[in-house]
């Protein structure tokens, strides 16, 4: 019994990690603030992230319910349940599961604090904002990108789990057609996630040195900058002696 808690534990641990890192702090950022007319913010991604954001949640939280029936079906807890075969899901918690939930709250964690060190300045779309302030601290004064580190550890992790043998759509819902049809999209969204928050860094990067001036002793670390404001839109920071 103590297994199937901690399993059922950390199928919940996982969903919820998972919500909370996707979920955006903040309202969707105005129109006239969000950054278009390049290639790299005019993509397919920057026009459906809420959905991908939204379709990533609900997903997680779809195959929880089914991972979580299986394995109370599994143990007898109850004595029926339309989920097929479910003397196929393992007693055994195996490493791949722990490792995924690890990654998850840590990312949940991670990205918390990033919406904590950003505050209102946090918005899932790409913007520069009218005395938009750089932020060097918390996880910011090591990467300059520590929430995409978030994003990528949450679906790596959210992925772990549903893969990981032993789940229910490891064992048997890969066998099933739409299980395994369902678990090709999961992958398909990932990817198409990775690229396009790969674009996205690229189109962050390239709006931060058009509208700040930045000294940097490294690629990677932000140093601590001084804050002089230069007119009533934008601010330059420069290195503190």
């Amino acid at each position: 019994m103590s297994k199937v808690i901690m399993q059922i534990s950390m199928y919940l641990a996982n969903a919820l990690s998972v919500h909370i890192s996707l979920s955006p702090p903040n309202p969707p950022a105005a129109r006239q603030h969000v950054c278009t007319g390049t290639p790299e913010t005019d993509t397919l991604f920057e026009r459906v992230v809420q959905h991908i954001t939204f379709l990533s949640k609900s997903s997680v939280w779809f195959f929880t319910v089914l991972n979580t029936t299986s394995t109370i079906v599994s143990h007898g807890i109850v004595f029926s349940c339309p989920v097929s075969h479910p003397r196929s899901v393992s007693t055994v918690i195996h490493p791949v599961f722990f490792l995924g939930t690890i990654l998850t709250i840590l990312s949940a964690i991670l990205r918390l604090w990033c919406f904590k060190c950003l505050g209102h300045l946090f918005t899932f779309e790409i913007t520069i904002r009218p005395k938009h302030e750089l932020i060097t601290h918390g996880p910011y004064a090591y990467v300059r990108h520590p929430s995409y580190t978030g994003v990528y550890l949450t679906l790596i992790g959210a992925t772990c789990v549903l893969l990981a043998p032993g789940n229910w759509t490891a064992d048997y819902g890969i066998r099933n057609p739409i299980g395994l049809i369902l678990l090709c999209l999961w992958l398909l969204k990932c990817s198409f996630a990775f690229r396009g928050m790969g674009v996205r860094l690229r189109a962050e990067d390239d709006l931060l040195h058009a509208n700040f001036v930045i000294i940097c002793k490294s690629v990677r670390r932000l140093d601590v900058m001084e804050k002089l404001e230069v007119d009533s839109r934008w601010h330059v920071f420069i290195m503190k002696n």
